[in-house]
């Protein structure tokens, strides 16, 4: 198994710095699934592209604004992260206009079979990172925009690669708005 560098918070600096764009190649149509083109997604965080290879539940992104619980902010295509072996999520908190993000990396083990999912667990790097979430918002905001400009008129083009979820919906979504209710139970 692969081991990832811990990413923390940087001590210079009171919080780190989140951005959200469209994967290398979706705006020259490289991404291509079905015949359309595929609006993947990538997150970085302090200018360094933040390597999991799932997929990136953009509701459940705008949902850790305002609700702090355990999510699946990546998951796998089907919408269900234990699917790509991700068995926490990332576990969001709030503080003060913060937004406090800590999980383990690799998120995803290879296996959830007992013995590839203890070497996962003894293995894992502890990450944690806090973000200004007014920055996130704005991140968001920008990435939403791009995709607005990118998709035009021509939606019908383009896919969203989680399931459940069109790019139809992408294009209504208001992060200043919460995506689910707060409190709500989530299966």
């Amino acid at each position: 198994m692969q081991k990832n560098p811990p990413m923390s918070l940087d001590r210079s600096a009171r919080c780190n710095r989140i951005e959200l764009r469209l994967k290398d190649g979706v705006a020259q149509g490289q991404c291509l699934t079905g015949g359309k083109i595929m609006l993947h997604s990538e997150i970085g965080v302090d200018g360094k592209h933040l390597d999991e290879p799932h997929f990136i539940d953009l509701p459940m992104l705008v949902q850790s604004l305002y609700e702090p619980r355990q999510l699946d902010i990546f998951t796998c295509g089907c919408g269900v992260g234990m699917c790509a072996g991700i068995v926490d999520g990332i576990k969001v908190q709030h503080e003060s206009g913060l937004v406090h993000w800590s999980f383990r990396r690799p998120l995803a083990a290879d296996s959830l079979l007992d013995p590839e999912l203890s070497e996962w667990e003894n293995t894992t790097v502890p990450v944690t990172l806090t973000f200004d979430r007014t920055q996130v918002l704005s991140a968001i905001e920008t990435y939403l925009d791009t995709v607005r400009t990118l998709v035009g008129d021509e939606s019908s083009k383009f896919g969203w690669p989680v399931y459940g979820l069109s790019v139809q919906d992408v294009l209504k979504i208001d992060p200043r708005k919460p995506f689910y209710r707060p409190g709500m139970i989530y299966s």
